[in-house]
């Protein structure tokens, strides 16, 4: 008997892909908002674990931070000395958390300032250099101040220490770029909201110090300075900042709401 073959037709093999791209679409959406769940959920949990932890614990777990970047302060001690009495009169105004408040100074050029948990407050070389007013210096340490009363700095440590366990258990690593790129994104779009908020409170301190005088924004009026020319130094400071624009116009708003609102 002779093999006679049948004629190939169309069959129900899906292996060329023709509806494959829908499927990959379907993949890539899932994925997405399983990861943005995720990364709403791990937010929430490192605010609620910030929020719950004791000043006295966060004071003891922290003791020692910032020690490493402490600069021995040679060349600087009158003007260190300026800045430590402006940073203990605002801390003597109240309504502060219960921490051992304190300050030290960091070997930077850069002009800036940094809140370390436990209650430190860093202020470079650089600022010291770039600040000239008491008023000035007063709000960007009120503005530091401010992070440690809203517990941004532990929100902060404890959102890295979960989004890289999660990355780790996800990816086995620190995951691909591209995870990284959007994550990176996120993070700087909420640290962005914690510097309205801690802008919120350093001019709400200061004011209540010094009174209205105009001189509070020393600072961030310099750093617009800067930008405008497109010196380099301030590189670093707007990834994870607002426009400074946005910064000064909102704060001129509530310096001028605070102003009205002073008792005659």
């Amino acid at each position: 008997m002779k093999f006679v073959p049948k004629p190939l037709v169309e069959t129900a093999d899906v292996s060329r892909g023709s509806h494959g791209w829908r499927a990959f679409a379907r993949g890539c959406l899932w994925t997405a908002l399983i990861l943005g769940a995720g990364y709403i959920l791990l937010g929430i949990a490192a605010g609620l674990l910030a929020r719950t932890i004791p000043d006295p614990w966060e004071a003891r777990a922290f003791a020692g931070a910032g020690h490493a970047l402490v600069g021995d302060g040679a060349g600087a001690g009158e003007e260190l000395r300026r800045v430590r009495a402006v940073f203990e009169r605002l801390t003597a105004a109240g309504s502060l958390r219960d921490l051992p408040y304190r300050l030290v100074l960091i070997e930077m050029d850069a002009p800036n300032a940094v809140a370390i948990p436990g209650g430190t407050v860093g202020v470079t070389r650089g600022l010291l250099e770039s600040v000239e007013t008491e008023e000035g210096l007063a709000f960007v340490l009120a503005h530091e101040l401010g992070h440690h009363q809203c517990r941004h700095s532990l929100e902060r440590l404890g959102r890295g220490l979960l989004l890289s366990a999660a990355l780790g258990l996800l990816f086995g690593g620190d995951g691909p770029s591209a995870v990284q790129s959007v994550v990176g994104l996120a993070e700087s779009g909420h640290s962005r909201d914690q510097e309205r908020e801690a802008d919120d409170f350093g001019m709400r301190l200061v004011h209540r110090v010094y009174g209205p005088n105009g001189r509070f924004l020393e600072f961030f009026e310099n750093m617009e300075k800067e930008q405008m020319s497109g010196a380099g130094r301030w590189s670093a400071f707007f990834a994870s900042h607002p426009l400074t624009s946005e910064r000064l116009r909102a704060l001129r708003e509530l310096e001028d709401a605070l102003a009205h609102e002073r008792p005659k």
